[in-house]
């Protein structure tokens, strides 16, 4: 059975606006982004699988490719690229700021990696990573946007 209704053409790229959104939407949206990369990385960060004595930080890699593809996200969802330092620094503070709590349970500190190897190397990939994942993304949403307009 047909449907009555003419079905609506797909929206092409030529036809979606090309502005970028506001400066506080901007803001409140990298903020938001960045502080739920911090959260879900750190728990996620800790997820290690041990060979023996070898211990795989695959939570760690996890956690940093989904933060640089949030900071991706945002840059192109917001057509600004300062948004994706923005959303990068707020989940770096957050991180660097929740590892040097004394009263820290997240993120064990490389001071331990004789005692705990596996969590002490996750939460230095985890910690330092942050910034990593931020320059790349940074250099992913420049080009991106230096190639569309």
């Amino acid at each position: 059975m047909t449907s009555q209704f003419p079905t609506p053409p797909l929206a092409t790229t030529s036809e979606r606006p090309e502005t970028p959104s506001s400066v506080p939407a901007t803001i409140a949206y990298a903020v938001v982004c960045g502080a739920a990369a911090a959260f879900i990385g750190t728990i996620l960060h800790a997820q290690i699988i041990f060979f023996g004595d070898f211990p795989l930080t695959w939570g760690a890699v996890v956690s940093l490719v989904a933060a640089g593809l949030l900071f991706i996200y945002v840059g192109l969802k917001t057509l600004r690229v300062w948004s994706t330092a923005v959303a990068g620094i707020i989940a770096y503070v957050l991180v660097a700021w929740s590892a040097m709590d004394p009263n820290n349970r997240f993120i064990v500190p490389m001071d331990y990696v004789s005692y705990f190897p596996g969590p002490a190397i996750a939460g230095a990939i985890w910690v330092y990573g942050v910034a990593a994942a931020t320059l790349v993304a940074l250099i992913v949403v420049a080009r991106r946007l230096k190639r569309s307009r």
